[in-house]
């Protein structure tokens, strides 16, 4: 009885948490960018909107988002992606995925370890406990999309229809301690995307494209909880 009372504590923990990263993760309803280029390798372009496709491209991966009102920091969320190689469940050889998550405000860091067997969740561990499989949904139902949320956000963008008037920049930047090719995309006029201003970065590697950066200020009009908001890989490894 004990064991279960401790699962259940556990799990209004995490809800909390998520409800809170749910918040955040509806700061802006409107595109960030969209222009055209020629040039940006799109073929090469990946986004991570499931754990499969993590596990699939990177050994590490972390992020951050923060919010901002009236100039002061009012939301940051911190997320930790580390593929953990095989393991065996239930005489299955399967992937196993290490995911860390933390908000301000919060005193609570959650560690949550996955194994997948082709994208598949077949075990859950929170706080080094095993999580039920019918808890365990519910927390991939409610989790999943809020530490993926702004890969699924950019997905929604088609970045080959980007606006005429953006700006296409190139340059060299280092994410953690590797330097890394940068297509810098700024955009002019994005009134109609809700937006006073707004710039996206995708890191160039050999196999693969990926976003490493966007920042925007939101129109006064749109009246947005939050006026400003930054997301921004720290580091990356890729497999």
């Amino acid at each position: 009885m004990k064991g279960v009372k401790s699962k259940m504590i556990n799990f209004k923990k995490f809800m909390i948490f998520v409800a809170l990263l749910i918040l955040i993760s509806g700061l802006s309803s409107t595109s960030i960018l969209a222009q055209d280029s020629q040039e940006i390798p799109f073929d090469k372009l990946k986004i991570p909107t499931e754990l499969q496709t993590i596990i699939n491209n990177f050994e590490r991966l972390k992020y951050n988002f923060k919010a901002f009102k009236d100039g002061e920091k009012a939301q940051e969320l911190m997320v930790e992606f580390q593929y953990q190689g095989k393991e065996k469940v239930n005489d299955v050889e399967v992937d196993k995925l290490f995911i860390k998550t933390s908000a301000m405000g919060t005193s609570d860091i959650s560690q949550m370890t996955f194994w997948l067997n082709d994208g598949e969740i077949v075990k859950t561990v929170q706080g080094g406990q095993e999580i039920p499989a019918a808890m365990a949904d519910i927390m991939k139902d409610k989790m999943l999309p809020v530490v993926l949320f702004p890969f699924i956000y950019f997905k929604k963008l088609n970045l080959e229809e980007i606006a005429s008037e953006g700006e296409v920049i190139r340059t060299a930047e280092m994410i953690g301690e590797r330097e890394v090719d940068i297509i810098k995309i700024k955009g002019n006029n994005l009134a109609k995307h809700g937006l006073e201003s707004g710039t996206l970065k995708l890191a160039n590697f050999d196999k693969l494209l990926f976003m490493v950066n966007f920042d925007y200020i939101t129109l006064e009009e749109t009246e947005a909880e939050f006026k400003e908001g930054k997301f921004e890989v720290t580091e990356i490894e890729l497999r």
